[in-house]
């Protein structure tokens, strides 16, 4: 009987170490997992405290946590406003303890978190103020949002506002820190190329600041699109056709010969003047007339013979019955 309870307790015993066996290779494939799971809260730095966020106006000031070191200077930059779809100034350089004060003004932005390589995207376990709008900037005061800088790793934001524009797509980025590898200016233009599209989660194996590769290499040119087909070529010039031959000239027409002089007309024949001989010769006869001469004034007489007026008569003459008186 004893050996029998002794048996009995030796069963016992190991059957509680097969117990503990189990549940320690239990425990040992669950932090296995863990460790090839990762867990975020373990894992990401983001290099920054948020302190608070405000969002305007009547609302209450949230106190999120406080100052884990000495501060330092407060770096004020503004979101959005007059001066459009930008963060002002687009990057700042800040050392450890210093506060970063953001105000945000028209219309609605976001101070979200991303990583160099994917400026657009949300970093798991990243800072994100969520939307602060301030329309017409009407909330006054305005909404903000304070962290204190940690560390002097470089860290990647932007505006996730998607609704009437991809703000990040526009160049709306913000960094702390950057480097002469990973300038600001890489980082926005990537955030433009890439236009906001990216996927909005990703897997992250370490903080925002963890090494990335270099935007200094050369990234693939795209592929050539085929050249367009060679024009076919034009048509031969028509042969040009032969010049007609040239017609001689007529001759001119022989000029018309100048009219004959005209012989100069002859003078009129004058009239023999009348004189007694020719009256006489006419058929005329005349006798002598008398008559006297009074103060100029004369009194004479004379018959002439019935006769026709001589041709001629008169030409010449003076005196008496007209022309009838020789001058000689």
């Amino acid at each position: 009987m004893g050996g029998s309870m002794m048996n009995s307790g030796a069963s016992d015993k190991n059957a509680m170490d097969k117990s503990a066996s189990m549940m320690n290779q239990g425990a040992n494939q669950k932090n296995a997992m863990d460790m090839s799971s990762g867990s975020s809260s373990a894992i990401v730095d983001i290099s920054v405290t948020v302190i608070s966020s405000y969002k305007g106006g009547n609302a209450p000031m949230e106190q999120i946590s406080q100052p884990t070191m000495a501060k330092g200077m407060t770096h004020m930059v503004t979101v959005g406003g007059d001066a459009g779809l930008v963060f002002s100034p687009s990057t700042i350089n800040a050392a450890p303890g210093d506060m970063v004060h953001f105000t945000f003004m028209s219309q609605n932005h976001t101070l979200t978190q991303s990583t160099f390589p994917k400026p657009c995207v949300k970093m798991q376990g990243g800072v994100d103020s969520g939307f602060l709008p301030n329309l017409n900037n009407t909330i006054s005061p305005p909404p903000t949002y304070m962290f204190q800088v940690k560390d002097m790793k470089p860290s990647w934001f932007y505006c996730k506002q998607k609704k009437s524009a991809v703000h990040c797509g526009k160049g709306m980025t913000f960094s702390i820190n950057p480097t002469a590898d990973k300038t600001q200016a890489m980082f926005m233009q990537m955030a433009m190329q890439q236009n906001g599209t990216a996927a909005d989660t990703m897997s992250m194996g370490g903080s925002s600041s963890m090494m990335m590769p270099s935007t200094s290499m050369a990234m693939p040119p795209p592929p050539a699109s085929s050249p367009p087909p060679a024009a076919s070529p034009p048509p031969p010039a028509p042969m040009p056709s032969a010049p007609a031959p040239a017609m001689p000239a007529s001759p001119p027409p022989p000029a018309a010969a100048p009219p004959a002089a005209m012989p100069p007309a002859a003078a009129p024949a004058m009239p023999a003047p009348a004189s007694p001989q020719n009256l006489a010769a006419a058929g005329t006869s005349m006798s002598q007339g008398t008559g006297t001469m009074n103060n100029g004034q004369c009194s004479c007489s004379c018959l002439c013979g019935v006769a026709a007026f001589p041709a001629g008569a008169g030409a010449g003459m003076w005196g008496g019955y007209s022309g009838a008186v020789a001058m000689s």
